[in-house]
């Protein structure tokens, strides 16, 4: 069972009296928590680069450059105990006055999300979500795009006495092959995500993303092995094959390699997935190549431009980091951008859940409406 360690439950509420950015995950197939804290702003910088240092990434659906995200340094690592960076070394004494700051904090009660001054999400009604479909069917039809990714939004409300640490608990316990994640800045506010899609892995033994199209929820006790795909979902899913792949050569990255596409299970969800592995890259063949990865189609559609600018007519900034990615940067040796999916963004009263998926000319509103019905269980079954 993944929990937290005492020192990680501790930093957390220290970080949040301090307000400090910080992030907690969870790897799939993990079985600890790793811990950052930053003990000053998450400033933008580029994710791949030769002074990148140490720490957490989070980057909006809608980025001018995919190589640059906010980034919440590694001032302080946590796990069974707490560590000070200084320089390239961590330490167990805190090094500068705001390290001491967090040290000397007691902060008691549930840890919760700060008042901020980003906006809160407006939901998104059933009426109004059907009629966004139906408009991205006729512009498809049209010829203006073969596929569009749609979001909503559907707010939960959080008990009083809830805790940010258990429901993080709740979902390492519940997800166990999902990158698990609560992460709080003031720059991006707090998200608690479950996601099951890897952007871009990049360590010493080399580079790894997936292709991952389709959704079907199958009843429980349903074999997997033996689901069946339409051919458009498969058609849907070899496009985005090839976009991975011509995006590998494009950066410079050879003899990569592909698995076929099969059927992998995410929480009550199951997608179609194939998986890419390239040699170790340069900093600047992985920049380029996470430029040309983000957003990727799954999450905003095809032709990219195209869906991209339907999407902002039609939900306007409301994503955020939604659809964007996050995940840690060089912490021992190895970066993992994750897409930022299953996922609500957090305030002091409620969980915003952003869910969505995919338009063809073939799309039903109702049908559409209710996947990310289904969608929405994933961070819903733990508030």
């Amino acid at each position: 069972m993944t929990i937290m360690t005492d020192a990680q439950r501790s930093a957390a509420s220290a970080a949040a009296a301090c307000r400090m950015g910080y992030a907690i995950w969870r790897v799939p197939g993990g079985d600890v928590f790793r811990m950052i804290v930053a003990t000053g702003p998450a400033r933008t910088r580029p994710v791949f680069g030769a002074e990148t240092p140490p720490g957490f990434v989070l980057c909006p659906f809608d980025a001018t450059d995919g190589n640059a995200a906010l980034h919440l340094a590694a001032d302080i690592e946590v796990g069974a105990d707490i560590r000070y960076r200084r320089g390239d070394a961590l330490t167990d004494t805190p090094q500068t006055d705001a390290q001491a700051a967090f040290a000397a904090a007691d902060a008691q009660g549930p840890l919760q999300a700060a008042p901020s001054d980003l906006p809160e999400p407006a939901p998104t009604e059933r009426a109004a979500y059907e009629a966004r479909v139906a408009r991205a069917v006729a512009a498809i039809e049209a010829g203006r795009a073969e596929k569009i990714v749609l979001s909503r939004i559907d707010p939960r409300p959080l008990s009083p006495d809830h805790d940010l640490r258990d429901l993080l608990e709740a979902l390492a316990r519940a997800y166990p092959q999902a990158f698990v994640c609560l992460t709080s800045s003031a720059e991006a506010g707090t998200w608690l995500v479950a996601t099951p899609e890897i952007l871009l892995t990049a360590d010493a033994d080399g580079v790894r993303t997936m292709a991952l199209a389709g959704t079907q929820w199958p009843e429980p006790g349903t074999d997997i092995a033996a689901l069946t795909w339409p051919q458009k979902i498969v058609d849907e899913q070899a496009v985005v094959a090839r976009e991975i792949a011509r995006a590998f050569a494009a950066a410079g990255l050879h003899d990569t390699t592909e698995t076929p596409a099969g059927t992998v299970q995410a929480a009550n969800l199951c997608h179609l997935r194939s998986d890419f592995h390239a040699p170790a890259a340069t900093p600047e063949q992985l920049a380029d190549l996470l430029r040309k990865l983000h957003p990727t189609s799954a999450v905003c559609g095809m032709p990219r431009a195209t869906a991209r600018d339907f999407i902002l007519s039609e939900e306007g900034p409301t994503r955020g980091f939604y659809t964007g990615y996050l995940g840690p940067v060089n912490i021992d040796g190895e970066t993992r951008l994750q897409v930022n999916l299953r996922t609500a963004r957090i305030t002091p009263t409620h969980a915003y859940l952003h869910v969505g998926g995919g338009i063809v000319a073939a799309s039903d509103p109702a049908t559409e409406y209710e996947e990310t019905v289904q969608k929405a269980r994933t961070i819903g079954a733990v508030l």
